[in-house]
């Protein structure tokens, strides 16, 4: 018997420009393989026709992440170092309820590491233009919005980037991944993630 005053858990997986027939499960194909994604989708919620009601990224994550609509939340295309000062969102909605709240990945969001009700952001924000201006102050480059680079140089020494392949998260170009398994990304945030299901 379930204990009444347990919470379920909530994962909420959000990808940039990822159709629904990306997932196997909702294809009558065997062109694409997710065992995983499929496992957890046959178990909770698999949108299959969720629109998003902006086909842009920052316009989009406000909406996900505050309800609102674009008229609402003032975001109506990409903009550079607009503050997100909203504060009803969905990780804070979360939190009111007694959850423990984490984004692990990308955020998107000005400043970098406002958190928006989570309690803990691991962040990947991917080459994001606007943190490689090297005339900001201090906390605000690159160097200090990404958990991602910062534990690269630990692995790979100080003079490492995650552009060192010449491809960058907007990039059109599609190359293998030139380090080992171990130093990327999805590396760092399993190892997050991980950590957090023997927490709870």
């Amino acid at each position: 018997m379930v204990r009444q005053d347990k919470k379920p858990n909530v994962i909420l997986i959000v990808v940039d420009q990822m159709r629904s027939d990306a997932l196997s499960i909702n294809r009558e194909d065997d062109l694409v393989v997710t065992p995983t994604l499929d496992m957890m989708a046959s178990m909770g919620y698999n949108f299959e026709n969720a629109y998003s009601p902006v086909p842009s990224c920052v316009p989009a994550r406000a909406a996900l992440l505050t309800g609102m609509d674009q008229a609402s939340n003032g975001r109506v295309g990409y903009e550079d170092e607009v503050p997100w000062n909203y504060t009803n969102t969905l990780p804070q909605t979360f939190k009111d309820l007694g959850y423990q709240t984490e984004c692990i990945g990308k955020m998107h969001v000005y400043p970098s590491r406002k958190r928006l009700g989570f309690d803990h952001v691991l962040l990947h924000d991917g080459y994001l233009h606007v943190d490689r201006k090297y005339n900001k102050a201090y906390g605000e480059t690159f160097e200090h919005s990404s958990d991602y680079l910062d534990w690269i140089k630990k692995e790979l020494g100080s003079d490492a980037d995650i552009i060192d392949d010449g491809a960058n998260c907007n990039s059109w170009d599609v190359r293998p991944f030139d380090w080992a398994r171990k130093i990327s990304s999805n590396e760092l945030d399993c190892q997050r993630e991980y950590s957090l299901l023997e927490e709870t």
